[in-house]
């Protein structure tokens, strides 16, 4: 993949706004897969700093709702103004992902980057706090990092050595999420 959309993106401004991996990478490679129509409303969940929810909004033309419990909103959005976008096409806000303020129903997608594993762990919390908030045929779209093969009965040295067993909590394979997210009525895992 060539990240065409990523790369009409300032290096340096990606660098300076990235919290983790490439969040851009990571955001279009999730759009590439889903048809998500220009205009649609979505939450960018757990957005940082926003330089995700600008792409969603400057590269596919989606309104964004920027939620993010610990990034400030004002900051955020004169990020957003300095890459041309208004609070039309972009809204930052200040939001606790397990308590979210939306009515049921209002987005037609979700996008989280590098953040679901912090509270999507908890199985009740796709079914209760973000599948109402989607319209039905919706779609939730997750990156979310992961090991290949689930090790968490046996933790080798090597990632001990770098990690506690509580931090590596947060990382699992696809089978352990793919068990999460089957808890939840009316979840279609693709």
């Amino acid at each position: 993949m060539g990240f065409p959309e990523t790369n009409h993106f300032d290096t340096t401004v990606v660098r300076s706004k990235i919290m983790g991996p490439n969040t851009l990478k990571l955001c279009e490679e999730l759009m590439d897969e889903a048809a998500v129509p220009a205009g649609s409303v979505v939450l960018d969940l757990d957005s940082g700093c926003g330089i995700s929810s600008a792409m969603l909004a400057r590269e596919y033309g989606l309104i964004t709702y920027a939620a993010d419990l610990w990034s400030d909103p004002s900051q955020n959005m004169r990020f957003l103004e300095s890459l041309g976008l208004t609070n039309r096409e972009v809204i930052p806000m200040k939001a606790d992902a397990t308590a979210l303020p939306f009515a049921h129903g209002f987005f037609d997608a979700v996008v989280s980057v590098d953040s679901y594993n912090y509270f999507g762990r908890d199985p009740e919390y796709l079914g209760t706090c973000l599948l109402p908030l989607v319209k039905s045929g919706g779609l939730i779209l997750l990156a979310i990092p992961g090991m290949v093969r689930d090790c968490h009965d046996d933790l080798p040295a090597c990632l001990l050595a770098s990690w506690t067993p509580e931090l590596l909590d947060y990382m699992h394979d696809m089978d352990w999420w793919r068990a999460i997210f089957e808890q939840t009525e009316g979840v279609k895992i693709v």
